[in-house]
């Protein structure tokens, strides 16, 4: 048996990584990027007004405000995307909208806030403006030829934006993993079918399936898998042309779990088989015809919480995301909670209070068949192997959930 860490350093020690394709910036969202993209142009390209307002010399309003407004006559209106017919001359000033390409001769712009309408044509400045004042300039956000992004971040919306402002039509992205899920048992029926004597639904399937989209991967059901051997060795032989395995049940010392045995027919070789944790003692992992396998336990809070502790790094690895582990918070503990001693105990928990201040309080039953408490949850807390409870003000690591944040370090 090993511990938890020994069983991550395993795993991420030895997951392939995958290859990129080339897609289109409106579909890259929630992709992890596989380039380096460079600027293709200096973001903003010209000097524009960063306000509403007046585009005026400073000089001429250095000693404005509401007791003494200086008057300037206004020359004419320019909007986003116009392009001023005019300098700005002593005396003289240029209404102005965000965004807009500042006239020859300005240095300033002047909030539409801090002017009255004069006379005429005319526009009283209540307030100093120096020299750059509301004005962006060319290459402010970003220099032509600059790296704005690196390989390795997962993208998102305001990546995307960046990306289109510098001119990338098409990225690079890690391809998704293909990953096959694989549930044994001859006690599951699908969702929507009657249930009879000692039968229960196939969740198992579905709540792995949105755990691989959630990470980033295309899940491939493979479906029920009845407790056969020619069945489980047929459905492992096709899985394997999957990126990745995923199979849930059949990994412990029943009289019916057949998986080892019949991926060992398979030539697998496993790495390792039992973990030093609560729930999910009873996992494997290994390479079946090159393939990385996860052999999952069958009860459904254990499935979950290995696919959180490591098949999430697993994946974010094999699309060379710089940040691989789900993110952990130190918090405190509300209440005691008994655990497991001997064993890491990840203990279902919600999490409350300011960031500072965090506490945190169990979701009730840890039974490994309550997926409720999971699903009430905001993340597990990481009980140490070497105690037997985790005291009231005691402060713990806290792996959150939910969540498409990630961090470079694990919390265990």
């Amino acid at each position: 048996m090993v511990s938890v860490r020994e069983a991550l350093d395993c795993v991420l020690q030895q997951m392939p990584r995958l290859g990129g394709e080339q897609v289109p910036l409106s579909r890259a969202c929630g992709r992890a990027l596989a380039e380096v993209v460079t600027a293709r142009h200096e973001v903003p390209p010209f000097r524009n007004a960063a306000m509403d307002g007046y585009a005026v010399r400073a000089a001429d309003v250095a000693q404005a405000s509401s007791a003494r407004p200086v008057r300037l006559r206004v020359l004419e209106t320019v909007g986003a995307g116009g392009v001023p017919r005019h300098a700005v001359v002593r005396g003289t000033a240029t209404r102005i909208m965000t965004g807009a390409l500042m006239p020859n001769g300005a240095d300033a712009v002047v909030r539409v806030e801090d002017t009255a309408a004069g006379a005429g044509s005319e526009v009283e400045v209540r307030a100093a403006a120096g020299p750059g004042t509301n004005v962006r300039l060319p290459g402010e956000d970003v220099r032509a030829g600059e790296a704005v992004l690196h390989a390795g971040r997962l993208l998102r919306p305001a990546d995307i934006g960046l990306l289109a402002s510098v001119g990338a039509t098409m990225v690079r992205v890690a391809c998704r993993p293909r990953v096959a899920i694989i549930t044994t048992g001859d006690e599951l029926v699908d969702v929507g079918q009657p249930l009879g004597p000692g039968q229960i639904v196939n969740s198992n399937a579905y709540t792995l399936a949105a755990a691989v989209e959630e990470a980033g991967g295309e899940p491939i059901v493979v479906g029920i898998v009845r407790d056969q051997p020619d069945a489980i060795r047929n459905a492992f032989r096709e899985a394997c042309r999957a990126d990745l395995v995923l199979s849930t049940g059949g990994v412990s010392v029943g009289s019916f779990d057949y998986v080892r045995q019949m991926l060992s027919e398979l030539g697998y070789q496993e790495r390792f088989w039992k973990v030093a944790q609560k729930p999910g003692k009873p996992l494997t992992f290994g390479f079946c015809a090159g393939t990385p396998v996860f052999g999952l336990p069958g009860n459904p809070v254990s499935s979950l919480v290995c696919f959180y502790l490591y098949v999430v790094p697993a994946l974010r690895t094999m699309m060379g995301l710089d940040r691989r582990f789900l993110p952990s918070v130190t918090a405190t503990m509300a209440e005691a909670v008994p655990k497991a001693i001997g064993l890491t105990e990840f203990v279902r928990c919600r999490v409350t209070g300011p960031p500072e201040r965090y506490e945190v309080r169990s979701t009730g039953s840890q039974s490994s068949g309550v997926l409720r408490s999971l699903s009430l949850g905001d993340g597990l807390i990481v009980g140490p192997a070497e105690v037997g409870i985790l005291e009231e003000g005691r402060r713990v690591r806290v792996v959150l959930l939910g969540s498409d944040a990630g961090a470079a370090e694990a919390p265990f």
